[in-house]
């Protein structure tokens, strides 16, 4: 199981970066600088627009590159020692983690080669994307679900798992609210209401069939 998590956050890492990067080095291929086309009128647009807009503006391009592999390495044993720790632990942690570190990755390397991030995919309420940027979204907002099934898989009680989701579910909509990224918030809220809704419907679901077998054992 470790050795398949491991691989996990390895393909999700590669598959995050080298498609960011493929996207983007096809969307400054074929389009101009401004260009768009709707794609959902008027609400999704494909654009090329370059930007250089960094999270922590006093990291340069250089020393992102540098020192984000770094903090793969740390991710990674910090993850592979919770999964020691916990057994049954499903692998979405691993995902999370690559899709964040990957994207990541991808939006500092183009930063660092051609001076700025491409992004292809816009919103006409909260602006445009790169491909580094959808990858690092999702894992943000997935990362409250990774996060309740980690206590979930440690027998925490009900309050404490409901206590950990909500907390970083909080994190990553002031993160978003803060860098601006509306979509991320509005994501996360999604993510989080069906990942509720889902969980909710398997509690009765199986305080139902707890409740049968019960009646079932009295009646013989």
């Amino acid at each position: 199981m470790h050795r398949r998590a491991s691989a996990l956050f390895g393909a999700s890492f590669l598959l995050a970066c080298i498609v960011s990067l493929g996207i983007g080095a096809l969307v400054r291929e074929h389009l101009r600088a401004g260009q768009r086309f709707w794609l959902i009128s008027p609400i999704v647009y494909l654009v090329r627009d370059q930007h250089l807009h960094a999270p922590l503006p006093f990291l340069s391009p250089t020393l992102t590159v540098g020192l984000w592999p770094i903090f793969a390495i740390v991710v990674f044993i910090l993850i592979r020692n919770v999964r020691l720790g916990t057994r049954g632990l499903l692998l979405l942690p691993e995902i999370v983690a690559g899709l964040f570190i990957g994207g990541g990755l991808a939006n500092a390397m183009e930063a660092q080669t051609i001076g700025s991030v491409t992004d292809f995919l816009g919103n006409y309420w909260f602006g445009t994307y790169s491909a580094g940027d959808i990858a690092i979204d999702i894992a943000s907002s997935l990362l409250p679900i990774a996060v309740v099934q980690i206590a979930q898989t440690q027998n925490q009680t009900f309050t404490h798992i409901l206590q950990a989701g909500g907390v970083f579910y909080a994190a990553v909509v002031i993160f978003a609210v803060a860098s601006r990224d509306y979509a991320l918030a509005v994501l996360a809220t999604l993510v989080i209401g069906a990942g509720a809704a889902i969980s909710l419907a398997k509690r009765r679901s199986n305080s139902k069939s707890l409740r049968v077998e019960t009646a079932r054992s009295r009646m013989s």
